[in-house]
């Protein structure tokens, strides 16, 4: 059987890691909201921006030199 002071322990730094996820989560929920609501006001520009095209990545199986972007 564990120590109640052990769990207790255990509880309280969970119960503190939650206090700083809610926190960041309350910072994070209005930024995304402004964020989905630029979008839908502007969706003439997600048309024209160019697309990028992802660089191969070389492997130690495929190139023998590294290969730099």
């Amino acid at each position: 059987m564990r120590d109640i002071c052990e769990v207790l322990r255990q509880k309280e730094t969970e119960f503190e890691q939650l206090k700083k996820e809610v926190e960041a989560l309350r910072i994070a929920a209005p930024l995304l909201q402004d964020e989905r609501q630029l979008g839908q006001a502007v969706p003439s520009l997600a048309g024209h921006a160019p697309a990028m095209q992802p660089k191969p990545i070389a492997t130690a199986s495929t190139a023998t030199k590294p290969v730099w972007p």
